[in-house]
């Protein structure tokens, strides 16, 4: 059995203890001084805690940091992760072929903001869980988003995208002309599909032909995710 990486066994031994004590989320992130969407982030698995923000998480569960690489406590906490799933998720998960990505709500639309992990910035509607990207590494970010407005549907199209619909990207993989990839600018944010050709202009293209093209210089583009994962008819 594979194992899956210490982080992920880490925020589930936070999320199991915090509960526990009955002690919810932002009391958590209010007694260690985290913000509740890194706090959240870290529970879930999707990102490494630093040494010095174990240390706060552990005073304010009054429990000795080494708790949390506690073999016995990982195995305790597993088999209370898997109870709570399927008998078919819950063996995917415990041989490592699940992993978790955070859906970002786009009520307001998409993201325009970097966290400092890396990815789009904004609160997450829930935690899914996809099969690693063959070829991705363990620690590439992954963020999922529903399709908004009409822009990337068009009849005709057999591969479009439906508002409503989830789309997963990751900077797992670096993007190439052609590629459909969320973009965020100096000044907005966008799915699109992408067209370069080695010159300093991208062009973002949508495929309902009554969106214009926007052409952008690269200078403009602050950061790039390769769409991997297009789960249809997704109702929002």
């Amino acid at each position: 059995m594979s194992m899956a990486p210490i982080h992920r066994y880490i925020g589930r031994i936070i999320h199991l203890m915090r509960k526990e004590k009955g002690m919810r989320q932002s009391e958590l992130a209010m007694l260690t001084g985290l913000k509740q969407p890194n706090l959240s982030r870290i529970e879930n698995g999707l990102v490494s805690p630093r040494q010095v923000t174990l240390e706060k998480i552990a005073r304010a569960l009054g429990v000795e940091i080494g708790v949390f690489y506690s073999e016995s406590k990982v195995q305790e906490v597993e088999r209370k992760w898997a109870a709570s799933l399927g008998p078919k998720h819950a063996a995917l998960m415990l041989a490592g072929k699940l992993a978790p990505v955070p859906l970002i709500a786009t009520k307001s639309g998409y993201p325009s903001k970097i966290s400092e992990l890396g990815d789009p910035e904004g609160p997450m509607e829930v935690v899914l869980q996809f099969p690693p990207q063959t070829g991705e590494s363990e620690n590439c970010q992954r963020f999922a988003l529903r399709v908004q407005g009409d822009s990337m549907h068009a009849k005709g199209i057999p591969d479009d995208f439906r508002p409503g619909e989830l789309v997963v990207f990751s900077n797992g993989f670096q993007v190439n002309s052609g590629d459909f990839a969320f973009v965020i600018t100096h000044d907005s944010s966008t799915f699109r599909k992408v067209q370069f050709n080695g010159t300093n202009e991208f062009k973002l293209l949508p495929l309902n032909p009554k969106y214009p093209e926007n052409t952008i210089q690269k200078s403009d583009i602050r950061h790039m995710w390769k769409l991997v994962r297009h789960v249809r008819e997704c109702v929002s």
